[in-house]
């Protein structure tokens, strides 16, 4: 085969490739994930066991579940009996108050022990005025908790937090974190930057290499911490979930809405309007 062939033919199969991988990011569906939490608060709500609350969720097409490290292991083996995956650990560790080996250990313990790999982390509110000297600090713990997940094969994560207090409060506050720990990615929560003033779509192409898992959360306005079923509000569902498919994401999507009054009604909603986006 003479050179100009060779070339050609490598050329096509390149673009074959990559027509390949358009297609199947055109035809990717979103993974959906719920928090545990909502799954309780519609036992509570509907007055029925979790178990109950659990099979309803999952029937709706909720594939995904992101617990709390201080979830118990009859919840975990009920979750994992209706055939959820394990999309998210969260854990509440206060980087702010100082080092926090024990909670530390906890974490890492519970994503070894029920095989979650990814971990969010909240490392707590910073007090008022805080010093420039405590947010290197605070930032110093969580570079080294990292280091630490990192090496038991643990990918950490923090959030765009909705408290202008959090040290992972805003693109500023996050890039500063970034900056420091090149292994700490990004969950990325439509509703909080909207809440902070920033444009989701600028966000997302900003942080777009270190979004390893997504908090769909909608919001009335800009503003406002009142959560709304996911595609009702301002946020562009849409524009979202599509970029972040077609640039290859293929992590999960969790629907968010603490404190709505029908939280049932309100996963239904959320569920059929994610659906709805790749139809």
């Amino acid at each position: 085969m003479d050179s100009t062939i060779k070339n050609l033919w490598q050329r096509a199969v390149a673009l074959s490739a990559l027509l390949w991988l358009v297609i199947l990011s055109t035809n990717a569906q979103p993974r959906i994930s719920i928090f545990f939490d909502h799954v309780a608060e519609i036992a509570r709500q509907e007055k029925t066991s979790i178990s109950e609350a659990a099979q309803r969720v999952r029937k709706l097409g909720v594939e995904g579940i992101d617990v709390r490290v201080a979830m118990s292991e009859e919840q975990m083996c009920m979750l994992d009996s209706l055939g959820f995956q394990h999309a998210s650990a969260i854990a509440d560790i206060d980087f702010v108050k100082g080092d926090q080996p024990e909670a530390v250990r906890q974490a890492l313990d519970f994503a070894h022990r029920y095989g979650y790999t990814r971990l969010l982390v909240i490392p707590g509110l910073l007090p008022e005025n805080a010093s420039q000297t405590l947010m290197d600090d605070v930032c110093t713990r969580i570079t080294a908790f990292v280091k630490e997940a990192s090496k038991e094969g643990i990918d950490v994560m923090v959030e765009d937090y909705d408290n202008p207090r959090s040290p992972c409060y805003n693109t500023q506050t996050l890039d500063h974190l970034f900056a420091a720990s090149p292994q700490l990615n990004h969950v990325f929560d439509t509703g909080n930057y909207l809440f902070c003033g920033e444009d989701v779509m600028t966000a997302l192409r900003h942080f777009r290499e270190r979004i390893h898992h997504v908090h769909l959360k909608d919001r009335k306005a800009m503003h406002d911490r009142a959560s709304l079923p996911v595609g009702t509000g301002i946020v562009p569902l849409k524009d979202v979930v599509d970029e972040l498919l077609q640039s290859g994401y293929d992590g999960w999507f969790t629907i968010e809405h603490f404190g709505a009054p029908s939280m049932l009604k309100y996963t239904k909603e959320s569920v059929k309007n994610l659906k709805k986006v790749k139809d």
